[in-house]
């Protein structure tokens, strides 16, 4: 690897590549968690261990729940910074978070010094061996420093992101270093080059599901880079049937698996407010953003949200759609058409297309997200450094003055966001008077003001919110709760539009975070006029959703909103009906327990003693009971 170069400008690199890292990114590491990091972090309870042993490590590792596979190996990370750290210290979290950013940077450093070093690459170069390690420190140095990198540093769940580069990168590094001495090097070695990059393979796979692509960015090298080897050169000698055949075999495969994806795709939109079609138009012109943002920054077009990105619902509303398609369809096909004269121009921009076909296509995802672009963006960075050095004959001072001049601006607006993540409120505020359209940036500025008391600053936000995304039932329900804690009435007009946006529209993650913040606010004085109307949102929800475990969290909440408006008889059928719905849900059973102990029922108390008790012989829960099984039993003795 270090051929020409020596071995101590090449850790003169790494150290460099750190150091520019952490000047850039220094202001925003004693910023506080935000948005997601609350739910998939702070309030979950697992990662919150004291100790190191196989039953805390496993169940902090797959307690999370934001993808299919819970990225067991980012919430093992978390557990962790938890564990040394001794609780929740910003500073730690986003330290750790920095640290992976310098590690995924030495390894684009490395990647492409691979790139650069392949012979399919050096046929089509001018340049000289010597200026390689330049070259590639160059284009490491570009993408550490680029501001559409942030939010996988200083949003501190968007770990799971930046450990997926990392993982994808030493997944492809240990690939091309196998697939380079496939003939020259022993067995033994080829096999343990192969097994660490399946490994790697896995460990990206499990900090975030979009590794699944892997293979995508393996063919893709293989086939622009090696097809001049074996096994490919096998291929040709193969009878015109046979290949034939296997063409055939091919195209069902992808056939197939584009129908799976369609498939289950489909099932993915129940909760959204647009369409499988909407979202896929939509996402040509998020492709195209996404390159704007990676090519021409500018610091006013950034944003932790771009939910004020309007959809398109034809080619043609809004006019850009169609434009936006000829745009990437035109790139790919200069990408195939110069794929051998310009190899590197040809990867990196196919490489920024394959990164984008999970989270960017016909999924149910949110729109629009910068962290996608963590690993895409090395695919548009080597594309740009491709122009230059495709030509020839190779100038090494004009591509110094550009790659500098692109640096100073990237690193430029990277510092300055990252001064705006130095505290909650001044990211919030910043955020809202860059993107004043955006429904979720006012809901947070809302929500932050909120907690810092500023009730006036919050209520005129999330009204903001309520007029421009009328379909999220969450604003309305947050508009109540300010008005109380202003001492102002909840209209019957916006009751009235609660209930209807829970009846109507989809029940929101964020619609679900109001209910459980006001739950946990039951007893606080200041919430004591929003009560009746709690029972009202929640009989209506409950029964919109039914019969449903899902219900059963709604279902308990409606007990604690009864029991607390007097309503005894309500509180003990809703905790009855929690528990039916969720037989692993056994806090409803205890407090039904409490209310009969509070009438002095002792007989009724024993009964849903008995219940606790089978309940907790249940092998699917999570923990036992035993310890309240017996303080339950001293109680209802007290009273018999």
């Amino acid at each position: 690897m270090q051929k020409n170069f020596k071995k101590s400008r090449f850790f003169l690199s790494l150290f460099i590549l750190a150091i520019v890292s952490y000047i850039i990114y220094q202001q925003g590491l004693n910023g506080p968690f935000v948005f997601d990091d609350h739910g998939n972090i702070q309030q979950n309870t697992q990662i919150q261990i004291t100790e190191l042993n196989l039953n805390t490590l496993n169940s902090a590792a797959w307690s999370g729940h934001a993808g299919p596979l819970q990225r067991p190996v980012a919430m093992l990370s978390f557990a962790l910074n938890y564990y040394f750290a001794e609780g929740y210290h910003y500073f730690s979290f986003k330290l750790t978070n920095l640290l992976i950013q310098i590690a995924c940077a030495w390894l684009v450093f490395i990647f492409c010094l691979q790139l650069l070093r392949l012979p399919s690459i050096q046929n089509s170069l001018s340049i000289k061996s010597k200026a390689i390690p330049f070259i590639a420190f160059s284009m490491a140095t570009l993408w550490a420093a680029h501001p559409i990198n942030l939010t996988s540093v200083l949003y501190i769940v968007q770990r799971m992101t930046s450990l997926s580069t990392l993982f994808t990168l030493a997944t492809l590094i240990f690939y091309l270093k196998a697939r380079n001495n496939l003939t020259g090097a022993a067995l033994p070695k080829q096999l343990l080059l192969f097994s660490s990059s399946f490994i790697c393979f896995l460990l990206a796979i499990f900090s975030k599901e979009n590794a699944v692509l892997i293979p995508v960015y393996l063919l893709l090298i293989e086939w622009l880079f090696f097809t001049q080897q074996s096994p490919w050169l096998g291929f040709r000698s193969l009878s015109p049937t046979t290949r034939k055949s296997l063409w055939v075999l091919l195209t069902s495969l992808a056939i197939a698996t584009f129908l799976y994806a369609l498939n289950y795709a489909a099932n993915g939109y129940s909760q959204r407010t647009f369409t499988l079609t909407e979202r896929a138009l939509t996402e040509t012109r998020v492709i195209c953003f996404y390159l704007a943002l990676i090519i021409l920054p500018r610091i006013n077009a950034f944003g932790l949200f771009h939910d004020d990105i309007e959809l398109s619902t034809s080619l043609i509303s809004p006019w850009t759609t169609l434009p936006a398609i000829l745009i990437i369809i035109g790139l790919i096909a200069i990408a195939i058409r110069v794929r051998k004269d310009k190899p590197l121009i040809a990867f990196g921009v196919l490489f920024f297309f394959a990164c984008h076909l999970l989270e960017s296509t016909i999924f149910g995802l949110e729109i629009t997200h910068e962290h996608r672009n963590h690993l895409a963006s090395i695919g548009i960075i080597i594309a740009l450094s491709g122009l230059f050095i495709h030509h020839k004959p190779f100038n090494k001072r004009i591509y110094l003055i550009a790659s500098t001049a692109f640096f100073i601006i990237l690193s430029s607006t990277t510092f300055l966001r990252s001064y705006q993540w130095q505290d909650d409120y001044h990211l919030a505020q910043y955020e809202a008077a860059h993107h004043p359209k955006s429904p979720a940036t006012l809901a947070l500025l809302s929500n932050i003001a909120y907690k810092h008391q500023e009730y006036e600053v919050a209520e005129q936000a999330i009204n903001q919110a309520r007029i421009l995304l009328a379909s999220e039932s969450s604003y309305a329900i947050n508009s109540a709760v300010i008005a109380v804690l202003l001492d102002k009435p909840v209209s019957s007009g916006l009751n009235d539009e609660i209930l209807r946006k829970l009846h109507d529209n989809p029940f929101s993650t964020s619609t679900q975070i109001a209910f459980s913040h006001i739950s946990t606010h039951l007893s606080n004085d200041a919430f004591k006029p929003i009560h009746p109307y709690f029972v009202e949102w929640l009989e209506v929800l409950v029964e919109k959703l039914g019969a449903t475990q899902r219900a059963s969290t709604y279902h308990y909440y409606l007990a604690k909103a009864y029991l607390i408006t007097g309503n005894m008889l309500g509180a003990i059928n809703s905790h009855q009906q929690a528990f039916n719905l969720n037989n692993t849900f056994i806090n409803p059973l205890f407090e039904m327990g409490n209310i009969f102990l509070a009438l002095g029922q002792a007989g009724n108390a024993n009964i849903v003693l008995q219940q606790i008790k089978q309940a907790n012989t249940n092998p699917a829960l999570e923990k036992h009971y035993d310890k309240h099984i017996k303080e339950l039993e001293v109680a209802i003795a007290s009273i018999e």
